[in-house]
C-alpha cells in the first residue's frame, strides 16, 4: 500500500509538471503517461535484464519526446530501487541508474540553448525562463529520486537481514529452550524412576526380612501357647496369647505398608512399554494410548500381562501388521482393549478349544481373579481382547498380588 501510494503521488507530481512544461494537456502526454505506468506496474513480472532494457528504451524516447522527461523521476527512482535489491555489480548500477538522469539532463540543455537563441533573436524572451527552471529542477529530481530508490532498496534489505537475524535468534533461543526442557524432563523421568526403583527396594526388603523374621515369631509363640496349654500353665498360655495377637497386628501393618510401597513403586507407563515390545518384529506396528496414570499394583501387573499375553498369540497366530492398545479409565472401572487387523483364521473346534485353554483362559482367569471380566474372540478385521476391571478390586484381593 505504501508503495502504491507513493507511485500515485510522484505520477501526479509529473502530470502537473507536464502541464506547466507545455500549458496544456495533450495526447503525447497522455500516452507517456500510460507507457509509464505499464511499464511500473508490469516490471515486477519481468527479468531484471527485459526491465533494464524497457527502461533504457523510454529514457531514450524521452530526449526525443520532451513531454515525458517529467515521467523519468518515477522510472528513476523505481531502477534505483530495484537495481540494488538485487547482486548486480556496481558500476552497471551507477551506469543505469544514471540514464534518467542523463536523459533530464540531456532535454534540459537542449532547452537552454533553445532559449538561448530565442534571446538573441528577440529582446522579449529571456535566458531562464520558467521551462528553463524547471527542467534544471528535473534534473536535480530526477537525481533525487534515483538516490531515494537506492536507500529505500538498501533499508530494505538491512531490515531483512534483521529481520532474519531476529528469527534466527529466536529459533536458537526455542532450541535451547525445548533443550532444556526435555534435560527436564529426562531429569525429573530419572528422578521419578529411582524413586520407584527406591520404593520396590523397600518394599522387597521389609517382605524378606522382616517379614520373615515376623513369621518365625508368630509360629514359635503359637507353638509355644500349644505347650503351654498342654501342661496346664494357663497363665502363660494367655501371655503366649497376646504376643501372638501383637505379632499379628505388627504383621497385618508390615503386609500393609508393603502394598502400599509396591503400589507407588509401580511404573505402569514402563510396565506397559515393556509388555509392547515382545513383538520384536518392525513390521507389526503397536500403537498404545494410554489413558491410565496410576493404577493399584494388582491391576497393573494385570494389564502388562494381558498385553504382552494378547500379543504374542497376535504375533504366533495371525498376520496382523497393525495392533492397537487401548488403556481407558472410567469412573467405575479400568477396560484394556487390544485390537489387531490380522483377520479372522477359521479353526477347527479342537484347535480352538487348545488355543482357550493355553493363553485365553489365562487371560479370564487374571481378569476374574480382579472381580472383572475378560473377552476374546473375533472383532472387526481382526482379533480383539477386552479385558474390564471394577475399581472396587483396588483395596481387595491383596493375597493374589503372588499369583499376579
Amino acid at each position: 500500500m505504501a508503495n502504491i501510494a507513493a507511485h500515485t503521488l510522484m505520477f501526479l507530481s509529473a502530470v502537473l509538471f507536464a502541464i506547466m512544461l507545455e500549458a496544456d494537456v495533450t495526447a503525447t502526454m497522455i500516452i507517456g503517461l500510460l507507457l509509464f505506468i505499464c511499464v511500473v506496474s508490469l516490471g515486477r513480472f519481468m527479468t531484471l535484464r527485459t526491465w533494464v532494457a524497457v527502461c533504457c528504451a523510454l529514457c531514450s524516447a524521452s530526449v526525443a519526446v520532451p513531454v515525458w522527461i517529467t515521467l523519468l523521476p518515477v522510472l528513476a527512482a523505481d531502477m534505483g530501487y530495484r537495481l540494488f535489491s538485487t547482486d548486480v555489480g556496481r558500476s552497471r548500477r551507477l551506469t543505469f541508474v544514471s540514464l534518467p538522469v542523463i536523459a533530464t539532463f540531456a532535454v534540459a540543455f537542449r532547452r537552454i540553448s533553445e532559449q538561448a537563441a530565442l534571446t538573441q533573436d528577440s529582446t522579449a524572451h529571456t535566458l531562464w525562463s520558467v521551462p528553463t527552471f524547471m527542467c534544471l529542477a528535473l534534473v536535480v529530481l530526477t537525481a533525487l529520486a534515483a538516490l531515494a530508490g537506492a536507500t529505500y532498496a538498501k533499508e530494505q534489505a538491512a531490515f531483512r537481514r534483521y529481520r532474519a537475524l531476529a528469527d534466527a535468534q529466536r529459533e536458537r533461543l526455542r532450541r535451547s529452550r525445548s533443550r532444556i526442557s526435555d534435560m527436564e524432563a529426562a531429569r525429573s523421568a530419572d528422578m521419578q524412576r529411582a524413586r520407584l526403583n527406591e520404593r520396590t527396594r523397600i518394599a522387597r526388603e521389609i517382605h524378606d526380612n522382616v517379614g520373615h523374621l515376623l513369621t518365625r515369631a508368630i509360629m514359635l509363640t503359637n507353638a509355644d501357647e500349644v505347650v503351654a496349654r498342654s501342661t496346664g500353665d494357663n497363665m502363660h498360655a494367655k501371655q503366649f496369647e497376646e504376643i501372638a495377637g501383637a505379632l499379628d497386628e505388627a504383621m497385618t501393618m508390615i503386609r500393609r505398608s508393603v502394598h502400599d510401597l509396591k503400589d507407588e513403586g509401580t511404573d505402569f507407563t514402563a510396565m506397559i512399554e515393556d509388555a509392547t515390545s515382545v513383538t520384536g518384529d518392525a513390521r507389526v506396528q503397536v500403537h498404545v494410548t494410554n489413558g491410565i496414570t496410576q493404577p493399584p499394583s494388582n491391576v497393573a501387573h494385570c494389564f502388562a500381562a494381558v498385553v504382552r499375553e494378547a500379543l504374542t498369540n497376535t504375533m504366533r497366530h495371525s498376520n496382523a501388521t497393525q495392533v492397537n492398545v487401548k488403556l481407558v479409565d472410567l469412573p467405575g472401572l479400568w477396560q484394556l482393549i487390544v485390537q489387531d487387523n490380522g483377520g479372522v483364521i477359521k479353526r477347527n473346534a479342537r484347535h480352538t478349544a487348545q488355543m482357550r485353554g493355553i493363553g485365553l483362559t489365562d487371560i479370564e482367569e487374571r481378569a476374574r481373579v480382579l472381580n472383572g471380566s475378560a473377552v476374546c474372540g473375533p472383532y472387526g478385521a481382526g482379533w480383539r481382547v477386552f479385558v474390564s476391571v471394577p475399581k472396587e478390586s483396588r483395596n481387595t484381593n491383596r493375597v493374589h498380588e503372588q499369583i499376579l
